[in-house]
């Protein structure tokens, strides 16, 4: 049997044990809720993954003919108070998932099991039928990392420890009051972040079919679009330093520091949207080691302008951003790059976040940042 057909029986199987679950559901068409909006809902998740692996770098084409499967839990907060209400005019949901990931390659590739936190805003959650979009980041401990000798062929990935980002966009149909049916598109990162070479990283988007019981059910008040929301309509002018540590390529063992400031305004074009511009400098003192035992005279420094989007959720605030370097002296992989970020924002002006820069599909690194906003 092919790869192919293993993965549509697998997806088969997986909706097989969905529709078990649905049939244990009440039947009633009726959705009674809990009077009480004051407590977050609480909700255990299931869901089923299956997949392909984007072959985004020459060196891993052969490998990417794979088809990842995965099976996920999950436990999350949805909050419907006054307070989510203010924030969004919607209804987010908070939490944790963990998950398995098998790549569909056992020799090479191994295994992946994730610890995600996520937040989840919902369009028409008080709907039957709504939508949402998550976002999520965490560690990942991946059982079959790159080894010179024993593994030479996974460039994916070389530390067991790793760094996973997803996006999903999900249909959620509302069986009961404790019932909802789940179903959609996930986006997977995998990578260390630049710590150890190689890391390619592993990208796989995934069909999404999952099942959600309420232990505590939400309720949904009427509301009304209110202008009350000047925290979320603010814009905004960030300042941020950030560092990670980096590998050395000649010495895998051996990181160097890597460190920047960044500086951006961020102006809201919607309920929760916003459009961001700005720079940032970055030292990389490994690539300054990599100059000197070159014998190479060259500044190892790098600047660049940033123009992109991001989302203001509750304090959290997932950004992507496309940067174009403006001064560079020694040339990087491509003269264009991205950036992934997602931010917690306090009360008052400090925040602190993540970012993920990638060339294309290929990460950089991935640092730790604060700031303040004002």
């Amino acid at each position: 049997m092919s790869r192919r057909s293993h993965k549509c029986t697998r997806f088969s199987g997986i909706a097989a044990i969905m529709l078990l679950l649905f049939l244990s559901a009440p039947s009633s068409a009726a959705v009674s809720f809990n009077p009480d909006s004051s407590r977050a809902a609480i909700n255990l998740g299931l869901t089923g993954h299956t997949g392909f692996i984007i072959p985004h770098s020459r060196d891993i084409r052969h490998l990417s003919k794979s088809y990842p499967w995965g099976i996920e839990a999950d436990l999350s907060l949805h909050f419907t108070n006054d307070r989510a209400w203010l924030y969004l005019h919607g209804y987010p949901r908070l939490g944790a998932s963990v998950a398995f990931y098998n790549f569909d390659n056992p020799e090479v590739l191994g295994n992946a099991y994730t610890l995600l936190l996520y937040v989840e805003p919902f369009l028409s959650a008080h709907r039957r039928f709504s939508l949402s979009f998550r976002l999520g980041g965490g560690l990942a401990y991946m059982d079959n990392t790159y080894h010179p000798t024993d593994n030479p062929d996974n460039l994916f990935y070389s530390t067991a420890i790793s760094f996973p980002l997803e996006i999903s966009l999900l249909g959620n149909y509302r069986l009961s009051e404790r019932w909802i049916l789940r179903a959609g598109g996930t986006y997977k990162h995998i990578s260390n972040g630049g710590l150890r070479q190689p890391n390619k990283g592993i990208n796989f988007p995934s069909a999404t079919l999952g099942i959600n019981y309420a232990l505590r059910p939400a309720t949904f008040p009427e509301r009304h679009l209110t202008q009350a929301r000047a925290v979320q309509q603010e814009r905004n002018f960030l300042v941020a330093v950030f560092g990670t540590g980096k590998d050395r390529k000649e010495l895998s063992s051996k990181r160097l520091a890597l460190v920047g400031i960044a500086a951006n305004v961020s102006q809201p074009i919607g309920r929760l949207s916003a459009l961001t511009g700005g720079a940032e400098w970055v030292a990389d003192y490994a690539l300054r080691r990599q100059l000197q035992n070159k014998g190479e005279d060259k500044d190892f420094q790098r600047g660049a302008l940033l123009a992109g989007h991001e989302f203001r959720i509750g304090r959290f605030r997932f950004s992507q951003q496309l940067g174009v370097y403006v001064y560079a002296p020694v040339k990087a992989r491509d003269p264009v790059y991205q950036r992934w970020g997602l931010e917690y924002h306090t009360s008052s002006m400090p925040f602190f976040g993540l970012n993920l820069k990638a060339h294309r599909h290929v990460a950089d690194f991935l640092d730790v940042r604060a700031g303040v906003r004002f």
